[in-house]
Parts: structure tokens; C-alpha cells; sequence
């Protein structure tokens, strides 16, 4: 019996911690709600994140109460017109879907381009003898040329972005020589 009290007086003494250190943690901070639309929180996160985003896009844009006003009226009215649109069950049309899909791959496709551009581009290197042939190809098209010095960098530039342009090339070449491919030309 006693072992039972004892085992009981463990499991009461667990349970009473894990209740005071449930109990004491502070509970996570709720987003602060800077405009609510209809069933919609536009926190004040989003808010700014969205802010920062608009002043990195528009350089000419100024920072004051009112022009925070009027980009939050903005959201509100952007808000109001997706809701709308929902309401309307547009986004489920195969028009919208549609869409969404061409949206979804062109966007993949040009973050792949990106990255791999910038691997691509890490390996590149244009040596003197290329700026020179280069310059001397553009002189003898052309005798009102600036001086080698003055355009030396726009020449490098110019060569480095025809390779990198080569070696994407190839690589995509390369991807679709190892894909299966099967076309039924007569469909087409």
C-alpha cells in the first residue's frame, strides 16, 4: 500500500510541475492587428514587410504618415477586391487556375535560369587576348572606336555574358539529352 501511495505522491508531484511549468512559460505574443477586414488580419507584420518591399521597388517613393495611410488604404482596397473575387469563387475557375499554373512555372523556371546563370558565371573568366580580338574585330568595323582602355570593361562584360549565355545553352541541351523524350508526330 505504501508503494502505491508513494507512486501515487510521484505522479501527483510530475503533474504539479508540468502544470506550474506550463503554466509559467509566457505565451507567445499575438501578432498586433493593424487594420482587420472583414474576416481578414492585416497585421502590422505584413503591413511593414509589404511597406519595405514597395520602398525597394519604387525608389522615388517618400516615407511619411500620409503616405503609410494611403499604401494602407491601398492594401485595404486590394484586400476588398480579393475577398470580392472569392466570394465570386473566381479563383477557381480554369481561367484563374490556368493562369496561376503559367504564373507558378514561368516564375520557377526564371529562379533555375538565375541561380544556375550565377553558377555558370562563377567559372567564367575572359582573358586579355579575348578583350583584344574582340576590340580589334570592333575597330576594324568600325575606326570611330574609343580607345581599348575606355571600354576595355564594357568588352569583358560583353564576352563573359556570350559565354555564360553558351554554357546555359548547353546545359539545357545536356538536360534534354538525358530526359526520355517520346513525341507521337502523328498528332502533330
Amino acid at each position: 500500500m505504501t508503494t502505491m501511495k508513494h507512486g501515487l505522491a510521484v505522479v501527483l508531484i510530475a503533474l504539479l510541475s508540468t502544470t506550474v511549468a506550463c503554466c509559467s512559460k509566457k505565451q507567445p505574443e499575438r501578432p498586433k492587428v493593424l487594420a482587420k477586414i472583414n474576416d481578414y488580419d492585416l497585421t502590422l507584420d505584413d503591413f511593414e514587410t509589404q511597406l519595405a518591399e514597395e520602398l525597394e521597388l519604387d525608389k522615388d517613393f517618400k516615407l511619411t504618415r500620409q503616405a503609410k495611410k494611403e499604401f494602407l488604404e491601398e492594401l485595404i482596397k486590394k484586400q476588398l477586391l480579393i475577398q470580392e473575387a472569392k466570394k465570386m469563387k473566381l479563383d477557381t475557375t480554369p481561367e484563374f487556375v490556368h493562369a496561376i499554373q503559367r504564373y507558378w512555372e514561368s516564375t520557377l523556371i526564371r529562379s533555375l535560369i538565375e541561380i544556375k546563370g550565377r553558377q555558370i558565371a562563377a567559372t567564367i573568366y575572359v582573358s586579355e587576348e579575348e578583350i583584344e580580338a574582340q576590340y580589334k574585330k570592333m575597330a576594324d568595323q568600325d575606326p570611330m572606336v574609343p580607345p581599348l582602355s575606355e571600354i576595355r570593361d564594357s568588352i569583358a562584360e560583353e564576352i563573359k555574358g556570350k559565354k555564360k549565355t553558351k554554357k546555359l545553352e548547353a546545359w539545357t541541351e545536356a538536360l534534354k539529352q538525358k530526359a526520355t523524350i517520346k513525341i507521337d508526330d502523328t498528332l502533330l
